[in-house]
């Protein structure tokens, strides 16, 4: 987008928001991403039970109507910038909901993240792996990194001092952080105690690069830290509740 136009949209942004009212972006076709399976039964019974949400990977807060159903404080995390606003846009209709532009992970330094098409759904700190982008991995949903920015990662046990997270509102996390769940979990070790169930976003094959998450690694910390998963994967990606035991 041109920067003039950016100034413009910014200043007719701003100017509604001081009259109580929002810019909208009307979408003339479905974003292409990739849409999650659906919470089951246990899931839900979760969600209900808990005293409130951590959710890491945003995206658009698609889930924000689910979550205002069952009257809970929900805090949001997502690192993508570029679709952070259009995210605080959405949140803004939902009461008691916030978010935080944060690149999460074990380590507090600067690193690439990657940015993929299907409207920044499978946005990484870990490319595409050889296997996806040769074509045999994803290969009917064509997804490809478009971009590469410079974002600076923080750890969540380090977050949640600067930004005065009280962690005892939020017992139920979900996170889907493509392929950095691992990466995650090590830096929010301390964080984890308050937390009493996760859904999580699992693979069992290589979909980025060497480093990202495998389902075993990941298994293994959650249970060395306390919890038990429900399930078995029913697939090569989805999503695996574990409660703490």
């Amino acid at each position: 987008m041109d920067s003039k136009v950016k100034i413009l949209k910014n200043f007719i942004k701003k100017f509604l928001n001081i009259l109580g009212w929002k810019l909208v972006k009307i979408r003339r076709k479905k974003p292409t991403s990739f849409v999650n399976q659906k919470p089951d039964l246990e899931e839900i019974k979760n969600i209900i039970n808990s005293n409130g949400i951590l959710h890491f990977g945003a995206h658009r807060g698609k889930e924000a109507e689910v979550y205002s159903w069952f009257n809970k404080k929900v805090l949001w995390v997502e690192a993508n910038p570029i679709i952070f606003n259009d995210l605080i846009d959405h949140l803004n209709l939902y009461f008691d909901q916030q978010a935080l532009n944060l690149l999460l992970g074990d380590e507090n330094k600067k690193v690439d993240f990657f940015i993929s098409n299907k409207d920044a759904s499978c946005s990484s700190i870990f490319d595409l792996s050889k296997e996806v982008k040769e074509g045999n991995l994803w290969n009917n949903q064509k997804v490809k990194m478009i971009n590469k920015i410079k974002l600076n990662m923080i750890k969540f046990d380090d977050a949640v001092k600067k930004y005065k997270i009280n962690l005892n509102h939020f017992d139920h996390w979900i996170v889907d952080l493509q392929g950095s769940e691992i990466q995650f979990l090590k830096g929010a070790k301390n964080s984890l105690s308050f937390c009493k169930s996760i859904f999580i976003e699992v693979s069992q094959k290589n979909f980025y690069e060497e480093g990202s998450t495998s389902w075993k690694e990941l298994k293994s910390f959650l249970i060395e830290n306390g919890f038990t998963n429900l399930s078995e994967p029913s697939s090569d990606h989805c999503d695996i509740l574990f409660k703490r035991t």
